[in-house]
C-alpha cells in the first residue's frame, strides 16, 4: 500500500481520488469533508458519495487540513472527455501537463485550470488528489501515465 497526503483548505476544494482503494466513500477518503457536499460535473453538478479515478470533484471543508490516503499506485488513467468544460484528476504522481496523451488534440491550449484559495490558475502540473477544470473542442479521451 502507498500513502498519499492530499491538503485542502476552507470552504470547496476540488480533490480526486489519487490511488485505487477498497473504499471509494467520499467520507471514507475525507472524513474532515462537510457531509452531502461532493459534487462531480457532467454538464452540471451532481450529488456524489463515491469517488471514481480521473474524476475531479467539489467538496467542502470546514476547515484546513489534510487527509492521508491509502491504496495501489495509479500510474496510467484513460480519462473520458465530454465537449466543453470537464472535471478531471490525476494519477499517483505528480504530472506535467505537457504529458498528457491527448491524440486527437481535443484539449484547448491554456484551459487547464486549478483552484487554491478560491481562485482558478492556470496550471502546468496535475498534482495527485486535487481535481482541476479541462476544456475540450469536442469528446474524446485522453490519457494519463507515469513515463
Amino acid at each position: 500500500d502507498n500513502l498519499i497526503d492530499v491538503s485542502f483548505q476552507f470552504g470547496w476544494n476540488i480533490v480526486g481520488l489519487p490511488l485505487e482503494v477498497e473504499d471509494p466513500s467520499y467520507l471514507t477518503i475525507f472524513p474532515d469533508a462537510i457531509e452531502n457536499t461532493l459534487f462531480s460535473f457532467d454538464d452540471a453538478y451532481t450529488p456524489d458519495s463515491i469517488m471514481m479515478e480521473g474524476e475531479g470533484y467539489w467538496l467542502r471543508f470546514e476547515s484546513v487540513g489534510n487527509t492521508a490516503i491509502t491504496g495501489n499506485t495509479s500510474n496510467e488513467l484513460i480519462i473520458i472527455l465530454n465537449e466543453g468544460w470537464n472535471l478531471i484528476t490525476g494519477i499517483s504522481t505528480s504530472l506535467n501537463i505537457l504529458d498528457i496523451e491527448d491524440p486527437d488534440g481535443i484539449i484547448i491550449s491554456g484551459t487547464i485550470y486549478g483552484f487554491n484559495n478560491s481562485v482558478y490558475t492556470v496550471t502546468e502540473n496535475i498534482e495527485p488528489g486535487k481535481g482541476y477544470w479541462v476544456r475540450t473542442n469536442s469528446s474524446g479521451s485522453i490519457t494519463l501515465f507515469n513515463n
